[in-house]
This record gives C-alpha cells, sequence and structure tokens, in this order.
C-alpha cells in the first residue's frame, strides 16, 4: 500500500470519530486521495505547553520557477499584492503512530523565520498572530480533547471551557475577536446541532442552534465566517446514496443568532474554512473536495459560474493570493517522488508560481498562510 493510500485510509478512519460522514467514507477517501484532507477533531499535543518548544530550521515560503510574467501588465498579481509565508502547518503525521493522538504541528516564529515544533495537532494562527488556537487530544478516553488559545508571547495556553473541546471547525474572525466552532453532537447531552462562538479575550462562549447542521449537512462541513464577520456560511449537502458523498445544494447564510438570511443555490463544491471568499468578498471559490479536482468561480452575490478550471495534481485551494489568482496545494504524485508544494494559479488554472514547503510537512492536515509583512520572513515571502 502506498503512503499516499495509507494516509487516505487514515484520514477516513480520522474522520469517522468526527462529522457524520457518508457511510462509504474510506472509499470516497481513496478516490479522493491526494485532495483536501477535512480539518478533523482528533488532534495532539501534551496537557501543558510549558516543554520548550523544538525549534526547526527549515526555510519557509522558498519561490521557486515563476512560470509566467507578474508585473502589473501581465497576467500576474499587481503591485498591491500581499506578500504572503506559510504561518503554520497543521496536523503533521507522526511516523509509526496508527492514530491521531500523538500528531504534531509546525508554527513559523516571525522573529527567526523557523518552525516550532508543537505539541498540538491542531493550530490556526490569529489574524495578526499573536495568538494561535490549538487543539489536543482524540476525544478518547486515554487522550481527552479540549481546545485552547495560546499566546505567541507568553507561550502560555487558555483553554476553553466545558464541550468546546469536542467540536470542531475552528477559526477566527476577520477581526481576531471571535473563535467560531461547529458543533455537532455526538451523545445526547452534548448541545445541539450548530456553533459556537467565543470572544478570544475572556473565551465567554455562546452556543447558537442552527438545526441545518443535522439535516442539511451530510458531509460533515464546518461553518465559516462571511468576510466581514457579521454572519457565517455553511455548505448544504444532502445524501442521494450511502456509498457516495452528499450532494451539494447551495451554501446557507446565517447571522450571529443562527437565522438563515438567503440560500445561494450552487452545486459545483464547498465553500471552505476561511478560503472561499475572494479578497473584496464579491466571488467564492468552490473546492469539488468529494469529487472531481475542478474548482468553480462564482459570484457571492447570484451563484453564477464566471470561472471553472482544473488545478494541478488534484489540488485543493488554500485561499485566494490577490483578486485574480488563487493559493492552491499540490499533493505531490501518488509515490512522492515529487513532493507536495503550493501554486499560486490564475483562474484558468495556469500556474504562476512554485512555493516548496518545508521538510516534514508532506503529510500535515491543512497549511495556513498569512502575511510576511514585518517579520524576519519578509524575504521569503511570495
Amino acid at each position: 500500500m502506498t503512503t499516499q493510500l495509507e494516509n487516505a485510509v487514515r484520514e477516513a478512519l480520522d474522520q469517522l470519530a468526527d462529522a457524520p460522514p457518508p457511510a462509504d467514507l474510506a472509499q470516497a477517501a481513496i478516490r479522493t486521495a491526494g485532495r483536501q484532507r477535512t480539518a478533523r477533531l482528533a488532534v495532539a499535543g501534551v496537557a501543558a505547553f510549558a516543554v520548550a518548544l523544538a525549534a526547526v530550521p527549515l526555510a519557509v515560503g522558498v519561490l521557486t520557477a515563476p512560470d509566467d510574467d507578474l508585473s502589473p501588465a501581465g497576467t500576474g498579481p499587481g503591485p498591491a499584492a500581499k506578500p504572503f509565508v506559510v504561518t503554520a502547518y497543521s496536523g503533521v503525521n507522526n511516523p509509526g503512530d496508527p492514530g491521531p493522538a500523538d500528531d504534531y504541528s509546525l508554527l513559523l516564529d516571525p522573529d527567526t523565520g523557523e518552525y516550532d515544533k508543537v505539541p498540538f495537532n491542531e493550530v490556526v494562527p490569529s489574524p495578526d498572530g499573536s495568538q494561535v488556537l490549538v487543539h489536543e487530544g482524540d476525544n478518547s478516553l486515554a487522550h481527552p480533547s479540549r481546545r485552547g488559545v495560546l499566546n505567541r508571547e507568553s507561550g502560555k495556553v487558555r483553554w476553553l471551557p466545558g464541550s468546546a473541546g469536542y467540536t470542531s471547525g475552528a477559526s477566527w474572525s476577520p477581526d481576531g475577536r471571535q473563535i467560531l466552532i461547529t458543533n455537532r453532537p455526538k451523545a445526547e447531552d452534548d448541545p445541539g446541532p450548530g456553533f459556537l462562538l467565543v470572544d478570544a479575550a475572556t473565551l465567554a462562549t455562546r452556543q447558537v442552534e442552527v438545526p441545518d447542521v443535522s439535516t442539511q449537512n451530510t458531509n460533515g462541513l464546518a461553518f465559516v465566517w462571511t468576510p466581514d464577520g457579521t454572519g457565517v456560511a455553511l455548505t448544504h449537502s444532502v445524501s442521494d446514496s450511502e456509498s457516495e458523498p452528499g450532494r451539494v445544494t447551495g451554501i446557507g447564510f446565517y447571522d450571529l443568532s443562527g437565522k438563515r438570511t438567503r440560500v445561494l443555490r450552487v452545486t459545483g463544491g464547498s465553500l471552505d474554512e476561511g478560503s472561499g471568499f475572494s479578497p473584496d468578498g464579491s466571488r467564492i471559490a468552490l473546492d469539488n473536495r468529494f469529487g472531481s479536482d475542478r474548482i468553480q468561480i462564482v459570484d457571492a452575490a447570484t451563484g453564477t459560474v464566471e470561472e471553472e478550471f482544473s488545478v494541478p495534481t488534484a489540488g485543493t485551494v488554500v485561499g485566494w493570493y490577490d483578486s485574480r489568482h488563487l493559493i492552491v496545494k499540490d499533493y505531490g504524485d501518488r509515490d512522492l517522488t515529487e513532493r507536495p508544494s503550493l501554486k499560486v494559479v490564475d483562474l484558468t488554472g495556469k500556474v504562476t508560481k512554485t512555493v516548496q514547503l518545508a521538510e516534514g510537512s508532506d503529510t500535515a492536515q491543512r497549511v495556513h498562510v498569512g502575511s510576511s509583512l514585518g517579520t524576519a520572513t519578509e524575504k521569503l515571502a511570495f
């Protein structure tokens, strides 16, 4: 069995402990091996962050072999394009470990340009980089699950109260003041389906129930923030067959009280955590994570398909580079003779930049990118 196939089966088993997935999830995962690996609840770590972080002196976001003219007159991004850098690799498989409880992450130190190997499976840096949402455990008796907020300056973690550790799909609001966590109950005494809003300063938690999580979310996806931070969105999906992933029927938009405000009728793919909306919020990149490698760009107001194209090596969207380009993770070939990388592609799928990822990050569940301005990594920006 190849490494990539093993990872696909492993991912399928991980997801069984999280959202209610399609019944034939292992087959679906194998079919989409190399595609985006769903952010899972099971994460690794230790009880406290007092242990010293192990520095991993690896280059970050090195630009190689540009394939296009990136001047304002060319097809590439103009001078206003934000310089990006990889800020974290979340959930790296620990070699020889059969389960997720001992997985770790790589977190960029902006002062040194090196990665710290941290004992958490899930790490999500805040928009300004000063805090990091972390998760440990796999929701088992041996490894209880919990979430916390790591202060980068002090190295201390404040742990979220109660059931917040057993939920999934966590992301920061655009202003970094709130944390959005999708809640999919697993036990009768768990909170109802919907999402949790956590105040990042006080960790005060508010539960918001949304029945659509149970009735129209057979793919088990997470809520995402709208660009203005005043609402959230969820990709609706229903199952036509127990042996196939759910069929996408649209994107539901909700205010922060859980009231549905509108539904965007799209069927070409899913809105992913933090990566789907264009910089100005006018368009959405839909990633067909359970099927083909086709990406659709749709109008955020009408759902009209503006562009449709394939991405390299069954890659998956990480985010928007600028209004005319996406950042895509290329998973490399099946035997990993060609390592995974990030690629900047235009809205026809043409590659304009290739960014090599850090050594040891090939199996990361998720790659996070952010601005490199004002950091020691600015010269390595892409």
